[in-house]
């Protein structure tokens, strides 16, 4: 289990590498070559074509988890089935999706979204190929999951990295060649396609006999996997109501401007939050795994070890990323005057808040037992945007962050009850955890914001040294408060103990 763990680490590490180039590179290259309001268009077509990723309909991971488990408890011939059929399925929404992508051509896009710098072709082209690249990333995504039911969970990851790196690497020259965004979508679709077609071929390589095609697949099987993959979906349209949804409605709010400082700070802040996310994904195998053969006291222990490990890494690296904001902002863009203590400060609760949820919620994600899960996130966040319109139009950006943390607040406390659920009521599973990181988060904001707001009057290289300090005390208060010496100290004996198993097996 530890070295399956240590490769997926480095797939992710990897990833959240591949996120940094990013995310370093495309916001400074696409302002200084076309401009705040024509990188905040490119943004809000952007956010609004990914909403076709929802076409998945949570295909990929029902199929992918639930395959896993048939074939570690060799039931050959449902696995045969399930996985035709769900390819079948997928195929169909990817053939619905070209059909609504190909619908940009007869809308006024412009007058939609408020686009003043694009013309009508240039919007409408732009917005075909972000739509193709979003079905490319749809069809490679299948693949990519399935290298799970060989055990192989990081090559997959690894290829997914390569796909997103592909995009990051066309972009960049042809921003600094400033060609039409219409061009650059063509380039990153082009990119994505090629690197979805090698993910196939190598998963092909490593599933010798297993199917990999629409072998097996009937309507009845398909049919059954419409509503555990459709609440799936329901999962996965957070990522449209949570990071697309307030860049349109900022956009037709406030105005591109809004929508370029508001990505520009949830950016710094998210890498905290990516970075969290790496524990959970690299576990999350290990979740099916454990689920698959009902090996319940170890799925517990990977609950309670994990929690320990997440929880009290969240201060560290949200207020983290909060200290060392003013710095990221002055190296990075040049723009110190974009740091608001009280903005930023909002950021890294809500990044806490969701490092939460999404730790909770992969337990529930990874077994496929997320009806109650898909129903909590889908209307949340809902009813979130809801909320927030009248509260963005009275208060600006932060009446929406304010409503956004309520709302992941909230979800992330009705997960923890599906978490019990699943492990049978265990009276080892409690809120107390929750309540520590709480304290321990809105104690320690309001102190990391004094001494930034100290240190940024002085120079740059106070608020470093600041920050560094910040991060110290900040790591023994977690390590105290929420025992990661123990997960320290388990670590250790896995390893030691797997070393001892290769080494027996060897000899």
């Amino acid at each position: 289990m530890i070295q399956r763990i240590f490769k997926m680490f480095g797939a992710l590490g990897a990833g959240i590498g591949i996120t940094l180039i990013t995310q370093l590179f495309l916001p400074p290259t696409f302002l200084h070559c076309y401009g705040v309001k024509r990188f905040g268009e490119w943004l809000v077509l952007s956010g609004t074509l990914s909403y076709l990723s929802s076409l998945n309909f949570g295909i990929t991971t029902y199929a992918s988890n639930e395959l896993t488990m048939l074939r570690k408890r060799g039931e050959m011939g449902k696995y045969r089935e399930l996985q035709g059929s769900t390819l079948a399925l997928l195929l169909c929404m990817i053939c619905i999706g070209l059909i609504i992508t190909s619908t940009v051509f007869v809308l006024p896009l412009p007058k939609l979204l408020h686009l003043s710098t694009m013309t009508a072709t240039e919007a409408s082209l732009t917005a075909f190929f972000l739509g193709l690249q979003t079905m490319a990333h749809i069809l490679g995504g299948y693949y990519n999951n399935l290298f799970m039911v060989v055990e192989e969970p990081h090559r997959g990851l690894n290829w997914y990295n390569a796909r997103l790196l592909s995009a990051t690497l066309i972009s960049v020259p042809l921003a600094i060649l400033r060609v039409q965004l219409s061009v650059m979508a063509i380039g990153q679709f082009l990119a994505v396609l090629i690197i979805a077609l090698l993910t196939i071929y190598d998963l092909k390589r490593l599933m010798g006999d297993l199917p990999l095609g629409l072998q097996g697949a009937n309507c009845e099987t398909a049919k059954r996997s419409l509503a555990p993959s459709g609440m799936f979906a329901m999962i996965f349209t957070q990522q449209f109501l949570v990071f697309q949804a307030p860049l349109i409605m900022l956009q037709l709010i406030l105005g591109p401007e809004a929508v370029v400082l508001f990505s520009i700070s949830r950016t710094v802040l998210s890498t905290a939050r990516q970075m969290l996310q790496v524990i959970t994904n690299a576990i999350a195998p290990e979740i099916t795994f454990s689920f698959a053969v009902q090996d319940m006291k170890k799925l517990l222990s990977i609950f309670h070890y994990s929690e320990k490990a997440v929880f009290g890494l969240i201060p560290v690296a949200n207020l983290g990323a909060f200290l060392f904001s003013p710095i990221l902002l002055r190296i990075w863009l040049n723009r110190p005057l974009l740091f608001d203590p009280f903005t930023y400060g909002l950021m890294a609760l809500i990044s806490g808040a969701m490092s939460m949820r999404d730790h909770k919620q992969f337990f529930q994600f990874s077994t496929n037992m997320h009806k109650r899960l898909s129903v909590i996130v889908f209307f949340g966040n809902l009813l979130m945007i809801v909320v927030s319109i009248p509260l963005t139009i009275k208060f600006g950006l932060q009446g929406f962050m304010i409503a956004w943390l309520v709302s992941e607040v909230s979800q992330m406390g009705l997960i923890y009850h599906e978490n019990k659920k699943l492990f049978h009521n265990d009276p080892s599973i409690n809120f107390v955890p929750v309540f520590k990181l709480g304290f321990v988060m809105l104690v320690s904001l309001p102190i990391c914001a004094g001494m930034v707001v100290y240190a940024q009057r002085r120079s740059l290289i106070l608020v470093g040294a600041v920050a560094m300090v910040g991060m110290l005390l900040l790591f023994a208060e977690s390590y105290f408060m929420f025992g990661l010496k123990d997960v320290w100290s388990e670590f250790r004996r896995r390893t030691q103990r797997e070393a001892s198993v290769t080494d027996i097996a060897g000899y």
